[in-house]
């Protein structure tokens, strides 16, 4: 008799959880307990001058983020851009006809995603100009994950100069 009471108890508990659940749902799609307690906002996140302190990949693109703020994303936390989204990409630009109109829509992309070096890489290849490379491998760099592995761009460029310029860029990236 105990048991049938307990297990009662139970679906009870369970029943009301499942509805105070669906009663409270913001519109991101998690949900939180209406005792009084606001849903988390990145508002208590901001100091003083408006700048994102925060790593979440929520605040990444917040307004108060300072663009110049390095992001840390820890293992797994991150999102890389798709293989489908990254093939949308590279027709959207390819069907441009002017590289400076190239340049400036991949930047716009590239602001709001992030790459690993092989999709950089590979972004690069879609450029004639050397200086037009090393402009967006450097701003590409703030967006790259896997910045270890940054070395396996050098052979993209044909003059020296160039590759010692990302390089110290590399290294002195703060």
């Amino acid at each position: 008799m105990k048991t049938i009471k307990y297990l009662l108890t139970f679906c009870l508990m369970f029943v009301s959880f499942n509805s105070l659940l669906a009663s409270n749902t913001s519109g991101n799609g998690s949900w939180y307990f209406s005792s009084g307690i606001s849903a988390p906002s990145n508002e208590f996140q901001h100091d003083n001058n408006n700048y994102c302190t925060c790593t979440c990949d929520a605040c990444r693109n917040c307004n108060h983020r300072d663009p110049d703020k390095e992001v840390f994303y820890e293992e797994n936390s991150y999102r890389v851009m798709s293989s489908r989204d990254f093939a949308e990409f590279k027709q959207f630009i390819a069907n441009r006809t002017f590289e400076s109109t190239k340049l400036d829509m991949t930047k716009s992309v590239i602001d709001n995603n992030l790459f690993t070096t092989d999709q950089v890489s590979e972004i690069l290849s879609w450029f004639v100009f050397e200086s037009n490379k090393l402009d967006l491998a450097k701003y590409t760099f703030k967006n790259t994950v896997d910045r270890s592995n940054y070395y396996k761009l050098y052979d993209i460029f044909v003059f020296e100069s160039n590759v010692v310029e990302l390089d110290n860029y590399v290294k002195n990236y703060r």
